[in-house]
């Protein structure tokens, strides 16, 4: 088993250093093709932090692993929320800067509901995963629409390290390092489940999940550290969206996934409950409900500028994450 944890660790750098070169290759080739960093972070970027889940989940899908395909997103969508969230407003309050985050966190619980009942039918199947890609094509489509539309007049600079031919090397190898840790990753994951005598499920939403996670912890860390306060809480939100609609839909759509509702239906409910609990900690209501009083715009209800996640808020984040480990174990 000393073998398999060591292949599984290395999996995890690779997975990461992997993930990291093909944001920064897709970003630099953008660049040359003078496409806008807003567009760049919202399609390139967004799906470049979700590939080592879409491709751990796929190969473990096709491996005849479904629990680890499933557990994977499940287990990455608690982590972001109470883990990454959680630690990082404990170093540093993180106040809510997108205007848009009522709507794109309402949209999330949506998916969370969707995908609950998809769990129902005991598999996802193709046409459930074409339903999620189309609703992430129009989620993301909404989003660039509405931020160019408030950015018209504004000219971003764009990342444009690294010249075309070595961007499509790093790009290149990028994705056979992701291809490659994420079947190290699944074999050393089921490998040390069965030396344990856990499920693949455990395995699944807490170290494989936690590994996926790494790149938005570590992220998140750095900038807090360095007092960037403009992290907010609604890149976690479009992140736990992009796994859903985006990993399991693709996945889904390139090879069904059996799931067993019953094994997953408590994460399902940490995943749900952590969702709603998000809101309720960051949102302004002492703010909100005075400016309502003023003005009776019910619109006014679903303003979050005013809100923030605070120390508290990430403190109870983060132990909730431990007493869900705790519990799992």
């Amino acid at each position: 088993m000393f073998t398999s944890i060591l292949i599984l660790i290395s999996s995890l750098a690779l997975l990461i250093i992997s993930g990291h070169g093909l944001v920064k290759g897709s970003v630099s080739i953008a660049s040359r093709f003078h496409i806008s960093s807003l567009v760049i972070g919202m399609t390139i970027v967004a799906f470049g932090t979700s590939a080592p889940e879409l491709i751990v989940s796929l190969r473990a899908a096709i491996d005849g692993h479904p629990d680890i395909a499933v557990g994977n997103v499940v287990g990455s969508n608690i982590a972001n929320v109470a883990l990454v969230l959680g630690l990082t407003a404990i170093v540093i309050a993180l106040p809510v800067v997108s205007k848009r985050l009522f709507s794109d966190w309402l949209f999330m619980m949506i998916s969370y509901f969707f995908l609950w009942l998809f769990f129902q039918s005991g598999t996802i199947e193709r046409y459930q995963g074409v339903i999620m890609v189309v609703a992430i094509i129009i989620f993301t489509w909404r989003a660039i629409k509405t931020s160019m539309s408030r950015n018209k007049t504004e000219e971003e600079k764009v990342d444009k390290a690294y010249p075309v031919w070595l961007a499509i090397v790093i790009v290149l190898v990028a994705c056979a390092g992701l291809a490659w840790g994420a079947d190290l990753l699944v074999k050393s994951a089921s490998d040390i489940a069965s030396s344990l005598g856990v499920s693949e499920r455990v395995i699944s939403v807490t170290v494989v999940a936690f590994g996926t996670s790494v790149p938005e912890l570590t992220a998140s860390l750095v900038a807090a550290f360095k007092k960037e306060t403009e992290i907010s809480v609604g890149n976690i939100v479009g992140s736990n969206l992009f796994n859903i609609l985006v990993v399991l839909g693709i996945t889904s759509v390139i090879h069904p996934i059996p799931v067993d509702y019953m094994a997953f239906r408590i994460d399902l409910l940490w995943m749900a409950i952590l969702g709603i609990l998000l809101m309720l900690v960051i949102y302004p209501f002492k703010a909100n409900l005075t400016a309502w009083k003023a003005d009776r715009n019910i619109r006014i209800l679903a303003d979050l500028r005013n809100g923030r996640l605070s120390f508290w808020g990430g403190l109870m984040l983060f132990l909730l994450y431990i007493a869900y480990i705790a519990l799992l174990f």
